[in-house]
C-alpha cells in the first residue's frame, strides 16, 4: 500500500520503518523535502498527500492542524498517532483525533498508538509481555483495515473504542505516559487492560 507519514521525527521515523519492513510503498512528508531519511524519500506536504492511499499523522496536535487541512485529502484514510504538546500540562480542551475530523470532512481518521513510545509502535515483543492499544474512528471498517495494520505490526490486544469521542480518554492517557516516563526513565512499557476470563 502506498503510505505518506507526515513528521520525520522519532516517531514518525519509527513508524515509517515498519512500514517499510512490512513492504508498504512508503514516503515522508516534510517541510524540509528533498532526499531521503532511512532510505525512505522526503517529498512536500502536498506531493506526499498525493503520493499515500493512506496517511499518517505522527506530527504534534498544533503542527498537524496547521498542515494537514491545506492538503489534498479527500477520500483517503488519515491515520492520527499524534497528540497536541499542550495536553500535557494542560487541561485537554479539544482533542486531535475530533479536530482533525472536523477539518477535514471527507477524510477518515482513525486514532491509535498515540500512547506508546515510538521504540514500541512496531516492535512490541521489546516487553515480553502482551500489552493493549487502544484504537477509534467514525467508520467501522476503516477501525477493521487499521486493526489489521496493526497486527501486522505485532500488536495482539487491541481494543477498539469505537466512535472517535474515544480520542478524549486515549489523549488524555499522554499526560500519564510522560509522568510513568519521569518515573520509569525509560520508554519500555506500556498499559495492559487485564479482562476477567
Amino acid at each position: 500500500m502506498k503510505i505518506s507519514v507526515f513528521g520525520t521525527g522519532e516517531v514518525g521515523s519509527a513508524f515509517a520503518a515498519k512500514l517499510k519492513s512490512l513492504g508498504h510503498d512508503v514516503v515522508f512528508g516534510s517541510r524540509h523535502a528533498g532526499g531521503e531519511k532511512d532510505e525512505i524519500p522526503v517529498l512536500d506536504h502536498r506531493e506526499a498527500a498525493i503520493h499515500g492511499e493512506w496517511v499518517v499523522n505522527a506530527l504534534h496536535g498544533e503542527d498537524a492542524l496547521q498542515v494537514l487541512p491545506e492538503l489534498p485529502l479527500s477520500g483517503k484514510l488519515l491515520l492520527d498517532i499524534g497528540n497536541f504538546r499542550s495536553a500535557v500540562d494542560s487541561p485537554l480542551i479539544k482533542t486531535l483525533g475530533e479536530s482533525l475530523q472536523s477539518a477535514l470532512p471527507d477524510t477518515r481518521v482513525v486514532k491509535t498508538l498515540n500512547s506508546v513510545s515510538a521504540q514500541l509502535m512496531g516492535e512490541t515483543h521489546l516487553l515480553g509481555a502482551i500489552h493493549t492499544v487502544f484504537i477509534a474512528g467514525n467508520d467501522a471498517d476503516d477501525r477493521s483495515a487499521v486493526v489489521e495494520l496493526l497486527t501486522s505490526f505485532g500488536w495482539q490486544d487491541i481494543v477498539d473504542l469505537g466512535d472517535l469521542t474515544a480520542c478524549r480518554p486515549m489523549e488524555q492517557l499522554g499526560a500519564m505516559w510522560v509522568r510513568l516516563h519521569e518515573q520509569f526513565g525509560h520508554v519500555y512499557f506500556n498499559l495492559a487492560v487485564v479482562r476477567k476470563p
